[in-house]
């Protein structure tokens, strides 16, 4: 059985070699790790030559995390028809020496399944910051499975069934790709990762979230347009209509299109899924 590791990066070198060199102290290690770097301008290419280990791809700066993960992706299929599995993974989580062995190992104990990781936070390795949600398929109300709740309140050993998967610490068949192509770049140029995941299930593939492979996640450290603290007038626009942001309206349209079975389903949803971003944005509004 052969793994692909691709992991996408953009002038995050330090955090990018601590994750290389945490990848080499695995009990399981890929038998490819692909690097993308999407034009980089640090000294990312510098470090990874020292690490022949890695294959590095490179973009133009213009990928971001959906391309990015694609030629990756893409590079693996055509180049490696051997491979059983394609694991993606961010540069700046910190993985225990069995994550990928366990991953792995999930995977095998489920055929047919798209595997994903959860998560605790990295301070007291107890709370859990992600186990997958579920999520009303007409509605689109959001239940966040565990979140802030304490590992040994739960337990580990049962797996998770959720609506979608993330694309941090995810599992992926290659089958998946050969059966329903790779992730959509065209309509989620960023913030891409759950489209994949909803398609295969809708496609017959089963959608596992596992404690076994545990990430230990930053919160703290974690920045962008859609989870800040507090939002004003002129977060508004980004909010809503920038591509970073999860909240993109464009986004919101074509993963409805994916969950929705007919008209009215999709009206539904759409509607429902802008009013509770809009509420999220609501609650932390302030004037200043």
């Amino acid at each position: 059985m052969k793994v692909a590791l691709v992991v996408p990066t953009f002038n995050r070198s330090k955090l990018l070699i601590e994750f290389v060199e945490a990848m080499s102290k695995q009990t399981r290690k890929p038998d490819l790790l692909v690097v993308v770097n999407d034009g980089s301008t640090d000294n990312t290419s510098q470090l990874l030559a020292q690490h022949p280990e890695v294959t590095e791809l490179k973009g133009d700066g213009n990928l971001w995390w959906t391309g990015a993960v694609n030629l990756g992706i893409q590079h693996v299929l055509d180049n490696h028809s051997e491979f059983d599995y394609i694991v993606l993974q961010n540069d700046d989580v910190i993985i225990a020496d069995d994550w990928l062995e366990k991953l792995i190992s999930v995977g095998v104990e489920n055929p047919d399944s798209l595997v994903g990781s959860a998560a605790v936070d990295y301070r007291d390795k107890e709370t859990i910051t992600y186990a997958g949600k579920y999520t009303h398929k007409w509605f689109a109300y959001n239940t966040f499975i565990h979140k802030g709740k304490k590992i040994s309140e739960i337990n580990p050993d049962e797996p998770i069934y959720p609506f979608d998967l993330i694309g941090r610490g995810i599992l992926i068949p290659v089958k998946v790709f050969k059966q329903i192509g790779i992730f959509d770049a065209k309509h989620f140029k960023h913030r891409g990762d759950t489209e994949l995941p909803l398609r295969a299930k809708k496609a017959g593939f089963k959608l596992i979230v596992s404690f076994k492979p545990l990430i230990y996640d930053m919160p703290d450290k974690t920045h962008g347009i859609d989870i800040k603290t507090k939002y004003t007038f002129k977060d508004i626009k980004p909010f809503f209509w920038d591509f970073r942001s999860s909240t993109y309206i464009k986004y919101r349209y074509y993963y409805t299109k994916i969950v929705a079975d007919n008209p009215i389903q999709f009206l539904t949803f759409f509607t429902c899924s802008l009013l509770a971003h809009s509420r999220k944005f609501l609650r932390k509004f302030r004037l200043s």
